[in-house]
C-alpha cells in the first residue's frame, strides 16, 4: 500500500519557495519533500547513500543543502551527492558519477496542490488513482475564494496505541459522534449562538437526517452532507464561519463565479467530509493524514486549512473552529483516540476473529452524489463506506 501505490506527502503550499522543504514518512521510509534549487518539486529518500544516516534532521525550513552528520557527506536539494569526504580512500572503488545520489520517488502528482507520491516506478496512473476523490478535492478547494486552500499554518501530531486503520475507517463513521462525541457536542450546542461558531444546536434524529455516505471507489469514501447543510439555510456548519463571514465568502465566491445562486449553492453546501485511502482525509476546516509506526502504533497529522483569498478574520475562525475539536486540547480527538485504542484492546482478542460491518445493506443503492454521478450510497448510519474501505484494503493487499 504505502511502498508500491500512492500515498499523499504534503501540500505545495507547505513549500511555496525554491529551497523550502518539509521532513514526511512514507509508511516507514523517511523522505524530504522539497521544491529544489530548480523549483521542482521532489520527494527524496531522507538516507545518507553511505550508511543510511538521516540527511535531514529538521521538520521544516529552507536549505539548498542536507548534510549527513555521521560522515559529512552533502547533498543538494535535487538530491544530487554534492561533496564526498575523503573521496581518495575509495581508491579505484571510487562510486560512480550520480550512484550515491540520494533515492527519489520516480513518480509524483499533484491535484489541486495536494502532492501525492508512489516509490514504484510503474503502476497505476496517477488520475486512475484519485479517480472520484478528485471532485470532492476540487469542491473543497473552491470554497476559497482564489480557489486554493492553504497549510502553511502548520500542523501537530497526536499518537495512539494502534493499527492505523482505525483512523482510516472512522472518519466517515457518522454512527459513533452521538455517543463518542456526546460532552463535547452538548458543550458545542451550548454555544453555538455565538457568531462564528459551528451550529451544534439542531442535531435533531440522526436517522431522520437526509445525510448519506458513499463509496467512492478505490478505497475512497465521503460522509455526504450537502443536502443536510443546505437544508440549515445561511448556516455553513462546522467550518467556523457563519452569519457575516458566510455572507462574505458568499460575496467572494459569486464575484468569481458570476452566480450568487451558484456561490449560495456551494457555501451552504459545506465542505466534503472524505476518506482519500490511504493516508489522506479532508474535512470541515483542517487536513489529516495517518502515519503508520508499527503495527500497534500510529500518528494522526492535524493541519489546518487556511481559505486563499478570505479575509482573517474567517481564517482566524477557522483556525479556532479547529481548534476547539482537534487542537492539543481539543474536545473531540482525544474521544476518537480512546475509542482506537479501546478498539485495539478488544479485537486483540482471537475468541471471535470477526468484526461485523452489516449495518446499512438493507439501504444500501446506487444513487447519484452532488455531481450527478452515481455511487454505492446508504443512509449516515450505514458502515458502507467501511466496507468499501475494507473491499479495496482485501484487493490490494491479495494483489487483484
Amino acid at each position: 500500500i504505502f511502498y508500491k501505490g500512492w500515498v499523499y506527502v504534503g501540500h505545495e503550499s507547505e513549500i511555496p519557495n525554491p529551497n523550502d522543504f518539509v521532513v514526511r514518512v512514507m509508511g516507514q521510509r523517511p523522505v524530504v519533500l522539497c521544491r529544489g534549487q530548480d523549483g521542482k518539486i521532489r520527494v527524496l529518500e531522507n538516507k545518507c547513500r553511505h550508511r543510511g544516516n538521516t540527511v535531514c534532521q529538521e521538520q521544516r525550513g529552507n536549505s539548498k543543502f542536507f548534510r549527513c552528520a555521521y560522515h559529512g557527506w552533502v547533498y543538494s536539494n535535487t538530491g544530487e551527492l554534492a561533496e564526498m569526504t575523503h573521496p581518495s580512500i575509495y581508491g579505484e572503488r571510487m562510486p560512480a558519477a550520480g550512484e550515491m545520489d540520494l533515492l527519489e520517488a520516480p513518480r509524483i502528482g499533484i491535484h489541486r496542490g495536494f502532492i501525492f507520491a508512489s516509490l514504484a516506478a510503474e503502476g497505476q496512473a496517477f488520475a486512475d488513482y484519485l479517480g472520484r476523490a478528485a471532485d470532492y478535492i476540487d469542491r473543497y478547494c473552491d470554497l476559497a475564494p482564489d480557489g486554493e486552500i492553504s497549510l502553511a499554518a502548520g500542523r501537530h501530531g497526536v499518537t495512539f496505541e494502534g493499527n492505523w486503520k482505525m483512523q482510516l475507517e472512522n472518519l466517515t463513521d457518522a454512527y459513533h459522534a452521538e455517543y463518542t462525541h456526546a460532552t463535547a457536542l452538548a458543550a458545542f450546542a451550548a454555544n453555538s449562538s455565538a457568531e462564528g461558531d459551528a451550529d451544534f444546536s439542531d442535531r435533531g434524529d440522526l436517522e431522520d437526517q437526509i445525510s448519506t455516505m458513499r463509496d467512492l471507489g478505490g478505497g475512497h469514501a465521503i460522509l455526504d452532507g450537502f443536502a443536510l447543510n443546505r437544508s440549515k439555510g445561511d448556516k455553513l456548519r462546522f467550518t467556523g464561519s457563519t452569519g457575516t463571514l458566510t455572507e462574505e465568502i458568499i460575496g467572494k465566491l459569486a464575484e468569481r463565479e458570476g452566480s450568487r445562486e451558484k456561490a449560495i449553492w456551494l457555501t451552504h453546501g459545506g465542505a466534503p467530509h472524505i476518506t482519500v485511502f490511504p493516508n489522506l482525509m479532508i474535512l470541515w476546516d483542517a487536513v489529516r493524514t495517518i502515519q503508520p509506526v508499527s503495527l500497534l502504533e500510529s500518528v494522526i497529522y492535524y493541519h489546518p486549512a487556511q481559505l486563499k483569498g478570505a479575509s482573517q478574520q474567517i481564517n482566524t475562525a477557522r483556525i479556532m473552529s479547529h481548534q476547539t475539536g482537534f487542537g492539543p486540547a481539543g474536545f473531540l480527538a482525544p474521544d476518537d483516540m480512546e475509542m482506537f485504542e479501546r478498539t485495539q484492546a478488544g479485537t486483540v482478542s482471537d475468541s471471535d476473529p470477526w468484526i461485523y460491518l452489516n449495518r446499512g445493506l438493507a439501504d444500501q443503492r446506487m444513487e447519484k452524489d452532488d455531481f450527478g454521478v452515481e455511487a454505492m450510497t446508504s443512509q449516515n448510519l450505514g458502515e458502507t463506506t467501511q466496507r468499501g474501505i475494507w473491499r479495496h484494503y482485501k484487493k490490494v493487499m491479495s494483489g487483484e
